[in-house]
């Protein structure tokens, strides 16, 4: 028989019971990771110090890499045109390899102003901003004010182009309220300076609740190289190191071999030019590091540092005097080689991984770390397993390709630009150079020979190889979307023109 005595006992427990249910705090929603992108203009893979490879001071790029997970194969695909920052940062955006991105970027992101920036793809800002993030810009865009508009809520100090000074940076803001303001710039401020202001005052006043996604593109080590002097000072040109690799000259014509950025010293080249070249671009990489460091503090200070995703990149690689080179216009490992550095929440420390990664890979890699979906429009890979050591790669090979453009004004009937194809497969390299009537092949043993000196092309040994890396270059030309047909002059790319939305 049950009592009163035993009710009140009861629906005391039970009250007891409600209220500490009710006293229970609420579980806070986990507030999605912040982005900061750090991307460079013109630095090559390696250009790190802790990366043990050059010998360049980067105290603050060292950090980063001690603090994350270091790519130390990763590359960029290549590019369309001299200019090869542009379809480098277009595929960085997009995800989606060049030659599948409308207008075709031998237009829209060279020299057909009418249709510059009005690619549809879907970019990495445009879809972190449809999700939640307040999106952040400042320094170098140079794929047409569209894309930008379309993904960023707010823009400061941009400067949009492909080059420019590094002191009187001619720079601009946006809003969606405001648009555009007038041109801009400050004399006395080193350009990588301007830009770190910039960030460090995004960071400094935000308030939202909201994530961030800050992308941060600075236009050094972008010649021409005009650091503060106190950087040059630190890197005496004649105690620069000579690469092993230098040449006079390269050995055979290649495709844009006089262009803009070869002729920026005279040839054949020197040692002494060569050691000039270098140290200046180390100044260029130390002084852009020192405003890494400040963005780096600056996000310390908010206590947003803890929940941030860093990505330090770079558009694509220089050669510097080797082989005979100074630019990026081939697909030596000088020139499409990158850094790629992932630093944040559960991503591994010290961590050098060797594993093949394109510089677009990061539009899903973001997406992987952040657990968003990745959109049907990617055509790469997420390194999201690689990085958290579930997988040893996404790709076992590498696609590369180059190929000049004649500019407006361009006649079918001129076929003797050049270009270049190439491919990676486990240890071995082979290039595929065509140059008027003239095709030449290099085969390079990259665990033997980085710098790519011995060519193994003729060597009977290497046949079996050769023939290997050959049906494997065919295989991802198909799968990329590239028109190239290794059989024909200069690859047959110029055959079509309408192809490329070529101006005729």
């Amino acid at each position: 028989m049950i009592t009163k005595k035993v009710i009140y006992s009861l629906l005391f427990l039970s009250l007891v019971s409600f209220g500490c249910k009710e006293a229970k705090p609420k579980e806070e929603k986990v507030k999605q990771p912040n982005i900061l992108f750090l991307f460079t203009d013109d630095q090559r893979g390696g250009t790190i110090g802790a990366m043990d490879k050059y010998n360049v001071q980067t105290p603050n790029m060292d950090q980063l890499v001690e603090n994350g997970t270091s790519f130390t194969n990763s590359y960029i695909l290549g590019a369309t045109t001299a200019a090869v920052c542009s379809p480098s940062r277009a595929m960085l955006m997009t995800g989606r390899h060049y030659f599948n991105i409308e207008p075709n970027v031998y237009a829209q992101f060279a020299f057909n102003k009418e249709d510059k920036g009005k690619s549809d793809k879907l970019t990495f800002p445009e879809y972190f901003k449809s999700n939640g993030y307040t999106t952040f810009a400042t320094g170098k865009q140079h794929n047409g004010e569209p894309w930008i508009e379309r993904g960023f809520t707010k823009v400061k100090s941009a400067f949009l182009g492909g080059m420019t000074r590094h002191f009187g940076t001619k720079v601009k803001d946006y809003t969606p309220e405001t648009g555009w303001s007038e041109g801009y710039k400050d004399d006395e401020k080193f350009s990588s300076e301007v830009f770190a202001d910039a960030a460090v005052g995004f960071l400094d006043s935000y308030k939202e609740e909201k994530p961030f996604l800050m992308y941060v593109a600075f236009t050094a080590p972008h010649d021409p190289r005009t650091a503060p002097q106190e950087f040059h000072d630190m890197y005496p040109a004649e105690e620069m190191a000579v690469p092993e690799n230098f040449k006079p000259q390269h050995p055979f014509e290649i495709a844009d071999d006089h262009i803009r950025d070869e002729v920026l010293a005279p040839f054949p080249r020197t040692k002494a030019i060569v050691q000039k070249e270098i140290s200046d671009y180390y100044a260029m990489i130390t002084a852009t590091d020192t405003q890494i460091g400040r963005i780096l503090k600056a996000l310390e200070a908010s206590g947003e540092a803890d929940n941030t995703i860093i990505v330090l990149a770079g558009d694509n690689g220089l050669a510097l005097g080797q082989h005979g080179l100074l630019g990026k216009q081939n697909v030596y490992e000088h020139s499409v080689s990158v850094p790629m550095v992932f630093v944040g929440p559960n991503i591994p420390k010290n961590e050098k991984n060797g594993a093949l990664a394109y510089l677009h890979d990061i539009f899903p890699t973001l997406c992987g770390l952040t657990g968003l979906d990745i959109p049907d429009s990617i055509q790469t890979e997420d390194l999201t397993a690689v990085i958290k050591g579930d997988e040893k790669e996404v790709r076992n090979s590498m696609f590369y390709a180059y190929n000049s453009w004649p500019g407006e004004g361009y006649k079918p009937k001129v076929n003797n630009h050049g270009g270049h194809r190439a491919v990676r497969k486990g240890d071995f390299k082979l290039i595929v150079s065509s140059k008027k009537d003239t095709y030449n092949y290099q085969l390079f043993n990259l665990k033997n020979d980085s710098l790519e000196l011995v060519n193994l092309y003729d060597d009977k040994n290497y046949k079996g190889i050769k023939e290997d890396l050959t049906i494997e270059l065919e295989k991802l030309i198909k799968e990329v979307g590239d028109p190239a047909d290794l059989s024909k002059k200069e690859f047959g790319i110029f055959d079509n023109p309408e192809d490329y939305n070529f101006k005729k």
